[in-house]
Protein backbone atom coordinates (compact mmCIF):
# COMPACT_ATOMS: atom_id res chain seq x y z
CA UNK A 1 0.00 0.00 0.00
CA UNK A 2 1.44 3.46 -0.87
CA UNK A 3 2.60 5.58 2.07
CA UNK A 4 0.10 8.38 1.42
CA UNK A 5 -2.89 6.03 1.04
CA UNK A 6 -5.43 6.34 3.78
CA UNK A 7 -7.74 3.73 5.16
CA UNK A 8 -11.23 4.82 6.11
CA UNK A 9 -11.76 4.43 9.85
CA UNK A 10 -13.96 1.45 10.64
CA UNK A 11 -16.61 1.77 13.34
CA UNK A 12 -15.76 0.00 16.57
CA UNK A 13 -17.67 -3.14 17.53
CA UNK A 14 -19.40 -1.24 20.36
CA UNK A 15 -20.41 1.52 17.92
CA UNK A 16 -21.88 -1.09 15.57
CA UNK A 17 -24.03 -2.50 18.35
CA UNK A 18 -25.19 0.86 19.75
CA UNK A 19 -26.37 2.88 16.79
CA UNK A 20 -28.22 6.14 17.25
CA UNK A 21 -31.99 5.65 17.36
CA UNK A 22 -34.13 7.33 14.78
CA UNK A 23 -37.69 8.49 14.63
CA UNK A 24 -40.24 6.58 12.60
CA UNK A 25 -43.33 7.26 10.51
CA UNK A 26 -46.18 5.45 12.24
CA UNK A 27 -49.04 4.29 10.03
CA UNK A 28 -52.75 3.90 10.79
CA UNK A 29 -54.33 2.27 7.71
CA UNK A 30 -57.85 2.86 9.11
CA UNK A 31 -57.33 6.61 8.59
CA UNK A 32 -55.76 6.34 5.14
CA UNK A 33 -57.90 7.79 2.34
CA UNK A 34 -55.74 6.08 -0.32
CA UNK A 35 -55.39 9.48 -2.00
CA UNK A 36 -51.64 8.88 -2.47
CA UNK A 37 -50.79 12.53 -1.77
CA UNK A 38 -47.94 11.26 0.42
CA UNK A 39 -46.40 9.42 -2.55
CA UNK A 40 -46.60 12.44 -4.83
CA UNK A 41 -45.20 14.83 -2.19
CA UNK A 42 -42.37 12.42 -1.38
CA UNK A 43 -41.31 11.90 -4.99
CA UNK A 44 -41.56 15.63 -5.69
CA UNK A 45 -39.44 16.49 -2.64
CA UNK A 46 -36.75 13.87 -3.28
CA UNK A 47 -36.76 13.52 -7.07
CA UNK A 48 -38.34 16.80 -8.25
CA UNK A 49 -40.86 14.65 -10.12
CA UNK A 50 -44.46 13.63 -9.37
CA UNK A 51 -43.96 9.90 -9.76
CA UNK A 52 -45.27 7.47 -7.11
CA UNK A 53 -42.74 4.86 -8.30
CA UNK A 54 -40.00 7.17 -6.99
CA UNK A 55 -41.68 7.68 -3.63
CA UNK A 56 -40.12 6.34 -0.44
CA UNK A 57 -43.60 5.54 0.91
CA UNK A 58 -45.95 3.28 -1.04
CA UNK A 59 -49.72 2.90 -0.85
CA UNK A 60 -51.12 -0.35 -2.21
CA UNK A 61 -54.89 -0.40 -2.55
CA UNK A 62 -57.44 -1.95 -4.82
CA UNK A 63 -60.33 0.34 -5.72
CA UNK A 64 -62.42 -2.68 -6.68
CA UNK A 65 -61.98 -4.75 -3.51
CA UNK A 66 -62.90 -4.13 0.09
CA UNK A 67 -60.13 -3.69 2.62
CA UNK A 68 -57.72 -1.20 4.01
CA UNK A 69 -54.81 0.13 1.97
CA UNK A 70 -51.38 -1.35 2.65
CA UNK A 71 -48.98 1.49 3.51
CA UNK A 72 -45.31 0.57 3.17
CA UNK A 73 -42.58 2.73 4.67
CA UNK A 74 -39.21 1.92 6.26
CA UNK A 75 -39.44 1.17 9.99
CA UNK A 76 -36.01 2.71 10.71
CA UNK A 77 -35.03 -0.38 12.71
CA UNK A 78 -32.99 -0.09 15.89
CA UNK A 79 -30.84 -2.93 14.52
CA UNK A 80 -30.88 -2.01 10.81
CA UNK A 81 -30.11 -5.22 8.92
CA UNK A 82 -29.86 -3.19 5.68
CA UNK A 83 -27.01 -1.12 7.15
CA UNK A 84 -25.12 -4.14 8.44
CA UNK A 85 -25.57 -6.05 5.16
CA UNK A 86 -24.17 -3.14 3.16
CA UNK A 87 -21.32 -2.58 5.63
CA UNK A 88 -20.46 -6.28 5.63
CA UNK A 89 -20.35 -6.50 1.85
CA UNK A 90 -18.55 -3.26 1.01
CA UNK A 91 -16.75 -1.88 4.07
CA UNK A 92 -17.78 1.62 3.00
CA UNK A 93 -21.55 1.27 3.17
CA UNK A 94 -23.99 3.21 1.03
CA UNK A 95 -26.54 2.98 3.83
CA UNK A 96 -25.61 5.62 6.36
CA UNK A 97 -27.04 6.94 9.60
CA UNK A 98 -27.74 10.66 9.71
CA UNK A 99 -25.94 12.11 12.76
CA UNK A 100 -28.67 14.71 13.35
CA UNK A 101 -31.82 12.61 12.97
CA UNK A 102 -30.58 9.02 13.24
CA UNK A 103 -32.40 8.22 9.98
CA UNK A 104 -31.07 5.26 8.03
CA UNK A 105 -30.67 6.40 4.41
CA UNK A 106 -28.97 5.50 1.14
CA UNK A 107 -26.12 7.72 -0.07
CA UNK A 108 -26.79 7.53 -3.80
CA UNK A 109 -23.19 8.38 -4.69
CA UNK A 110 -21.98 5.25 -2.86
CA UNK A 111 -24.75 2.80 -3.84
CA UNK A 112 -23.74 -0.09 -6.08
CA UNK A 113 -27.32 -1.46 -6.34
CA UNK A 114 -26.10 -4.89 -5.24
CA UNK A 115 -29.34 -5.48 -3.34
CA UNK A 116 -27.71 -6.68 -0.10
CA UNK A 117 -29.77 -4.12 1.83
CA UNK A 118 -33.08 -5.20 0.31
CA UNK A 119 -32.35 -8.90 0.87
CA UNK A 120 -31.46 -8.23 4.52
CA UNK A 121 -34.54 -6.12 5.28
CA UNK A 122 -36.95 -8.07 7.50
CA UNK A 123 -39.92 -6.63 5.58
CA UNK A 124 -38.75 -8.08 2.26
CA UNK A 125 -40.10 -9.76 0.16
CA UNK A 126 -43.69 -9.49 1.45
CA UNK A 127 -43.68 -5.73 2.03
CA UNK A 128 -40.55 -4.23 0.41
CA UNK A 129 -39.52 -0.77 1.60
CA UNK A 130 -36.19 -0.54 -0.26
CA UNK A 131 -36.70 0.26 -3.92
CA UNK A 132 -34.48 0.78 -6.95
CA UNK A 133 -34.34 3.41 -9.63
CA UNK A 134 -32.18 4.30 -12.59
CA UNK A 135 -30.11 7.48 -12.50
CA UNK A 136 -28.50 7.98 -15.87
CA UNK A 137 -27.03 4.56 -16.67
CA UNK A 138 -26.63 3.61 -13.02
CA UNK A 139 -29.15 1.67 -10.91
CA UNK A 140 -29.33 2.60 -7.24
CA UNK A 141 -31.42 1.68 -4.21
CA UNK A 142 -33.47 4.14 -2.19
CA UNK A 143 -35.62 4.10 0.94
CA UNK A 144 -37.30 6.46 3.38
CA UNK A 145 -34.84 8.86 4.96
CA UNK A 146 -37.44 10.66 7.11
CA UNK A 147 -36.77 13.75 4.95
CA UNK A 148 -33.56 14.13 6.99
CA UNK A 149 -32.64 17.43 5.35
CA UNK A 150 -36.05 18.96 6.04
CA UNK A 151 -36.20 20.68 9.45
CA UNK A 152 -39.98 20.17 9.70
CA UNK A 153 -39.59 16.39 9.42
CA UNK A 154 -41.21 13.94 6.99
CA UNK A 155 -43.26 15.68 4.32
CA UNK A 156 -45.64 12.73 3.93
CA UNK A 157 -46.85 13.25 7.51
CA UNK A 158 -47.49 16.93 6.85
CA UNK A 159 -49.51 16.43 3.65
CA UNK A 160 -51.62 13.42 4.72
CA UNK A 161 -55.24 14.71 4.74
CA UNK A 162 -56.55 11.72 6.73
CA UNK A 163 -53.82 12.00 9.38
CA UNK A 164 -52.95 8.34 8.80
CA UNK A 165 -49.25 9.13 9.17
CA UNK A 166 -47.61 10.33 12.39
CA UNK A 167 -43.95 11.04 13.02
CA UNK A 168 -42.71 9.52 16.28
CA UNK A 169 -39.38 11.09 17.37
CA UNK A 170 -36.58 8.76 18.48
CA UNK A 171 -36.94 9.66 22.16
CA UNK A 172 -40.65 8.75 22.11
CA UNK A 173 -40.26 5.35 20.43
CA UNK A 174 -40.89 2.29 22.56
CA UNK A 175 -37.82 0.23 23.34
Amino acid sequence: MPENASIAPQPSQAALLELQRSGVVQVDPKLCLACRECEVACSLFHELECNPELSRIRIDSNDFAQGLPDIRVCKQCDWPACYYACLGKWGEPAILIDPRTGARYVDESLCRACGACARACPLTPERPVIFDKKVGKKRIRFKCDLCKDRPEGPLCVEVCPGKALTFIPAEERRK
